[in-house]
């Protein structure tokens, strides 16, 4: 009997084996560094942003990689160091997170919470404090870029709002650079 129990043990043995070596090969868990989320909420943040926003007569903003970048940069930020601001540890300032990234604003907004888990609970809070509401519903902004950081304290959101800068029209093409530009005063879009 004692054969047979040590050969039924094998197996078993060998799976708890192979079980322990695949479980010490998964990536530790990081205190203090909480893990992204995908940008599939920056969607979502948006399409109830820009409900509310024509509710209010503004225009639709639209995702901006670079701006995602900005925000997504701060939300981890903050959730690393376990501190809601609109600044960052290396002192800057939202315009400033915005340029480094890639995108050249005249006018910025930022809105950021600690907590809700899912998009429309995080615009429900912002709209819910005036001062936050006022950016939300700003008609100048076209453009946004949203980050979500989840740790054990819940999701870190950062939004950013931004409308790009005007350079005076090239020769020839005033017409059409005339459009495309948001300033409305002619020109074409920087950056």
């Amino acid at each position: 009997m004692g054969v047979l129990s040590r050969a039924a043990a094998g197996p078993a043995a060998a799976l708890l084996t192979v079980l322990l070596a695949f479980l010490s090969c998964a990536p530790p868990a990081r205190a203090g560094r909480p893990a992204s989320s995908s940008p599939a909420g920056g969607d979502a943040v948006v399409a109830g942003l820009n409900q509310l926003r024509a509710g209010a007569g503004c225009a639709a903003v639209r995702l901006r990689a670079s701006l995602r970048r900005a925000a997504q940069g701060h939300s981890s930020d903050m959730a690393a160091h376990r501190h809601l601001t609109h600044t960052g540890t290396d002192g800057s300032a939202p315009q400033d997170r915005m340029r480094t990234a890639g995108y050249r604003p005249v006018a910025t907004g930022e809105v950021i919470e600690v907590g809700p888990a899912g998009a429309d609970a995080a615009v429900a809070e912002w709209m819910a404090g005036p001062p936050h509401r006022a950016i939300l519903l700003t008609c100048r902004y076209t453009d946004a870029g949203v980050g979500r950081t989840d740790s054990p304290d819940g999701a870190w959101w950062t939004l950013d709002l931004a409308s790009r800068g005007c350079r005076p029209p090239s020769a020839g093409n005033c017409r059409t650079e005339k459009r495309r530009c948001a300033c409305g005063a002619g020109g074409r879009r920087d950056g």
